[in-house]
C-alpha cells in the first residue's frame, strides 16, 4: 500500500487556506487534488465535492458552479466516467445553487470503463463560479477499505473504521506566488501539487525551502509545467535534498516552503504520514 501512495500523492493537491468566491463576473477557482478509483478489493479513493451559497438570505439569485475535471496531462475527463448522478445526464457538469443552498457530490470509487476492475485516476479539477452570491467549496479526499458501496448520503452513513484517511481541500484562486509549513522527516513528509491552469502559457515555477529562523536552506531548479498539466513533488525530491552536499538537512526539516511561478498557478498540498501513507490536510495559501 506504501509503494502505491507514495507513487499517486508524490503527485499531489490539495491543500489551501478557504476561498469565499465572490462570483460575478464568473470566477475560476481549482482543486489541486482529485483522485478517485479501486486500487485493489482492499481500499479505494473517492472524492466528495461540497459547495455551500452563503449569501444569507434565500431570495438571492441561484449560483451555478461548473466542475470541470483534467488529467495531470491536461486532457479534459468526462465527468460521467467519476462522478454519482445525478451529475451523470449533465454536460458540462453544472450544479445550481439557490440562496442559502447546497449541493453534495462526490466520485464513484472507481472508473466507469474499469469497473469492477482496479483503476485510479488522478487528476485536478478547474471549479467556474457564475452568480452574484458567494460559495464556499471543499473537497474531501478519502481513504475508504474496501470496494465502493455508494455516493452522498451513503459515504456519510458507513462507520469510522473503513476509513484508513482523509484530508480535506479548499479550492484555491491562481495566484504567481504561494506559501506553507513544511516537514520534512522520516514519519511525515509534505509533498506539493501545482497545476498550471492556463490554457496557452507555460508555467515556469521553482520551490524554496526556509528554516524557522526565516533563512533560505535550500531551492530548486525552474521546472516548466506546459499549459493545463500538473506537476507534483515531496519537498525533498524536489530540491534534492538527498544530496550530499546538503548534508546540513540532516534527518529532519521543520520550516516553510515558497512556491512562485511567472505566470498565475494552483498550488496545493498534502501531508504524507509514513509508511502507511495515510493523508493530513495541508494548508496552503497565496503570498501576500
Amino acid at each position: 500500500m506504501r509503494r502505491f501512495v507514495l507513487l499517486v500523492f508524490a503527485c499531489f493537491a490539495l491543500i489551501v487556506a478557504p476561498v469565499f468566491a465572490q462570483s460575478e463576473p464568473p470566477e475560476e477557482l481549482f482543486v489541486t487534488i482529485l483522485v478517485n478509483g479501486l486500487v485493489d478489493e482492499s481500499w479505494h479513493y473517492q472524492t466528495l465535492f461540497r459547495f455551500v451559497e452563503l449569501s444569507g438570505t434565500t431570495a438571492s439569485p441561484a449560483v451555478v458552479v461548473q466542475i470541470d475535471p483534467y488529467d495531470n496531462s491536461g486532457k479534459p475527463i468526462n465527468h460521467d466516467s467519476l462522478f454519482c448522478p445525478p451529475a451523470i445526464p449533465l454536460d458540462p457538469l453544472q450544479l445550481s445553487l439557490p440562496g442559502l443552498g447546497s449541493v453534495h457530490l462526490g466520485t464513484k470509487g472507481f472508473i466507469q470503463p474499469y469497473e469492477p476492475k482496479p483503476g485510479v485516476f488522478d487528476g485536478w479539477a478547474r471549479v467556474t463560479v457564475t452568480g452574484p452570491g458567494k460559495i464556499l467549496g471543499t473537497a474531501e479526499i478519502l481513504q475508504v477499505s474496501g470496494v465502493p458501496v455508494g455516493c452522498p448520503p451513503v459515504i456519510c452513513l458507513r462507520p469510522s473504521g473503513i476509513y484508513n484517511s482523509d484530508a480535506v481541500v479548499y479550492l484555491v484562486k491562481a495566484a504567481k506566488a504561494f506559501r506553507a509549513p513544511a516537514v520534512i522527516s522520516p514519519y511525515r513528509h509534505t509533498a506539493f501539487s501545482v497545476v498550471n491552469p492556463s490554457k496557452t502559457e507555460t508555467a515556469h515555477v521553482c520551490l524554496q525551502l526556509y528554516q524557522t529562523e526565516g533563512t533560505l536552506l535550500a531551492q530548486s531548479e525552474i521546472t516548466s509545467i506546459p499549459p493545463l498539466q500538473r506537476r507534483s513533488f515531496f519537498a525533498r525530491e524536489w530540491t534534492a535534498l538527498d544530496a550530499p552536499q546538503n548534508s546540513p538537512f540532516k534527518d529532519s526539516f521543520y520550516g516553510s516552503a515558497r512556491i512562485f511561478s511567472d505566470v498565475p498557478i494552483a498550488v496545493g498540498a498534502l501531508q504524507i504520514l509514513l509508511p502507511e501513507g495515510k493523508l493530513v490536510t495541508a494548508v496552503v495559501t497565496p503570498e501576500l
